[in-house]
């Protein structure tokens, strides 16, 4: 009976000292993974995680966004000025007109030059039916550009006029 008991008290403490080797285990492997853990998210920060640019990367890429973003001109081609009675009611007042055409491309200039007597026919007979009231306002000169841009696109094939530019505009 002394065997037994000797042998049930190891049981015992094989039992209760397998308890503690599970915690102890538990607690190692726990120990580890959060070592893992902490090292691999310490290398992603460190290592993968794009850094800050310095001052001078920063002003170095200002420079070329500017580079990049400067506005392209266009060519512009010069009309003779126009001079054209106006359709006002007594028929005593006419403007006189100069101004420029902005193409949209340098293969338009020769497209223009090759037209110009259409050009300036149909800028003529749109300055013509304008009365002095219809072209002294903002608005009215706003409105007469895009009527311009209009009626010379209408017939352009290689090319557009993208904007008319006023030099002179006088009414007497």
């Amino acid at each position: 009976m002394a065997k037994k008991e000797v042998n049930g008290e190891q049981e015992a403490q094989e039992n209760g000292g397998g308890k503690k080797s599970k915690k102890l285990l538990f607690i190692i492997i726990l120990v580890v993974l959060l070592l893992v853990g902490g090292g691999g998210f310490a290398a992603y920060y460190f290592l993968l995680t794009p850094k800050a640019p310095s001052p001078e990367e920063l002003a170095a890429q200002a420079a070329a966004a500017a580079k990049k973003k400067k506005p392209k001109i266009l060519p512009v081609f010069a009309l003779k000025p126009f001079v054209v009675n106006l359709a006002d009611g007594r028929g005593r007042r006419y403007l006189k007109i100069s101004m420029k055409l902005e193409l949209s491309s340098e293969d338009l200039q020769e497209e223009v030059e090759k037209r110009q007597p259409q050009i300036r026919d149909v800028i003529l007979t749109l300055l013509s039916s304008k009365t002095s009231e219809e072209i002294n306002s903002m608005e009215g000169k706003f409105i007469l550009r895009e009527e311009i841009v209009k009626r010379v696109n209408s017939f352009l094939q290689t090319g557009k006029i993208t904007r008319v530019y006023f030099e002179e505009l006088v009414i007497q």
